[in-house]
């Protein structure tokens, strides 16, 4: 519950609504946010037993969107926990934040999408003067392969299908569906 006059984050920042965050700090034009997860356990993505038993801790830094028109970043204090299923081939496992954190990632899933509709969009040196305006300093090459990455969308056809072999046979025949 909020006092009056105080704003949670999570309505603020969505993909921050798991964590609290517990310190920010604007440094060399980026702004750090200290968190740490909200939940007590997490569930081993194994088999599923939720576990509170903590094995170890440690920080992870992860890029975020920009906030404010600066760069931002959040580090994020993660707990690995010992699985409770004795039969469970994993042993320990990191927590992931929802929202927030996805397995080896390096970015938020929020700057992950927005990136590569940048890249989609725009890709090379346009793109990332784009997103350099936006605060979201990024090399031509990462939304590039970023773009490599992208799923392939078929292209859209209409319900026709004629087809021709010239211009003339294109423009004396009508297409009709």
């Amino acid at each position: 519950m909020s006092c009056p006059g105080t704003v949670e984050l999570g309505v603020l920042l969505p993909h921050l609504a798991g964590v609290v965050v517990e310190e920010v700090t604007a440094a060399a034009g980026l702004l750090v946010l200290g968190a740490g997860a909200r939940a007590a356990e997490a569930a081993c993505p194994a088999c599923g037993t939720v576990s509170r038993r903590v094995h170890s801790r440690y920080a992870r830094t992860l890029a975020d969107a920009a906030v404010g028109g600066r760069p931002a970043a959040v580090v994020l204090a993660v707990r690995r926990f010992f699985c409770a299923d004795a039969g469970c081939p994993r042993k320990t496992f990191a927590e992931q934040v929802d929202g927030l954190t996805t397995r080896y990632a390096r970015k938020t899933p929020l700057l992950a999408a927005m990136l590569e509709k940048i890249a989609v969009a725009l890709a090379g040196r346009a793109g990332s003067r784009l997103a350099a305006g936006l605060g979201l300093p990024v090399s031509r090459q990462v939304l590039l392969r970023l773009v490599k990455a992208a799923p392939t969308r078929r292209p859209l056809t209409r319900g026709c299908s004629a087809s021709t072999t010239s211009r003339s046979a294109a423009a004396s025949t009508t297409a009709r569906c």
